[in-house]
């Protein structure tokens, strides 16, 4: 099975593509000492949930095909049953504003793959919400003819970088229509960006594919006392991946939190391109004592 997806998924990993798989997996599983925490770490390998670039493909394919068509049949008057259905739809998607919440969608692939033609001036919202000009959007969106918004992202964990960046596009575009479409959402974000769109009137949220629980693993869950294997060996090995004190004080947590990722989210997800800081750091964290199975691409 391992042989099978390091052919198949895992030596696409982006970030250590020059960096055989196989080894970094030896690397990995010298972490810990006994057979048996070798054999948990292999079998939480094969619990990952990794999204490789068809999956991606597939999936941008289910966004254009599903929710983003869905979303222009509200308010395109056409008969559902025409032969020149798709036409239409599709005509009036090129005439709205296809964007990324922020730069880890790759919105030119999304475009390619779907065959669309969206407007020439694409940019991440979440650049746009710190160095953009209010003035100078709603200009753009008014010379355009702009009336509808489409905010895509690849992965969303706890939701928190979204957000912002959501509220950001609804009020700076009050009398726009906006379609809020992460491709893959945990469930903490998945409730976090139902709240948000609830609370503004612009706004439709319509995830492509929201993980189960099953894909996760809980801290809030430890804290009142329900602790599985997993969570256990989590715990039990946590002094092992040398987390620095400092790192702790800067995201104010502890280390136990930190064995659970950001926001504690405790996901299993790797994606080609990056692992995301939601998921378990023992795949991901990178110390002197430990080496990470899928080295994550950090943000400065």
């Amino acid at each position: 099975m391992i042989e099978f997806l390091s052919k198949k998924v895992f030596n696409d990993y982006e970030p250590s593509q020059f960096h055989p798989f196989k080894q970094r997996l030896l690397d990995w599983l010298n972490n810990v000492e006994s057979v048996e925490d070798r054999q948990r770490l292999l079998s939480l390998l094969l619990s990952v949930f990794f999204v490789g670039r068809r999956e991606f493909e597939a999936l941008y394919r289910t966004a254009f095909h599903g929710n983003i068509f869905r979303w222009m049949l509200e308010v395109e008057d056409v008969d559902v049953f025409s032969n020149d259905l798709e036409t239409k739809i599709v005509e009036r998607i090129n005439q709205s504003w296809i964007c990324p919440i922020s730069d880890s969608l790759r919105i030119n692939s999304f475009l390619k793959v779907n065959g669309l033609k969206s407007l020439d001036k694409r940019p991440d919202w979440r650049s746009l919400k710190q160095f953009g000009n209010v003035e100078k959007i709603q200009e753009y969106v008014s010379n355009k003819k702009i009336h509808d918004l489409v905010l895509l992202e690849d992965f969303v964990g706890s939701g928190t970088q979204a957000k912002g960046t959501v509220k950001f596009a609804a009020q700076t575009l009050p009398d726009t229509r906006i379609l809020l479409c992460p491709l893959i959402v945990c469930p903490k974000g998945d409730k976090l960006l139902q709240d948000v769109a609830n609370e503004l009137d612009n706004v439709t949220y319509d995830p492509a594919l929201v993980l189960p629980a099953s894909a996760f693993h809980s801290f809030e869950e430890t804290q009142a006392g329900n602790v599985g294997q997993t969570e256990a060996f989590l715990l039990r090995i946590k002094d092992k991946l040398g987390v620095k004190q400092e790192d702790l004080d800067q995201f104010k947590v502890t280390l136990e939190q930190f064995v659970f990722g950001f926001k504690e989210t405790g996901a299993k997800v790797v994606m080609y391109s990056n692992c995301p800081n939601n998921t378990l750091p023992i795949f991901h964290h990178e110390a002197e004592n430990w080496s990470p199975l899928f080295p994550r691409v950090n943000r400065q």
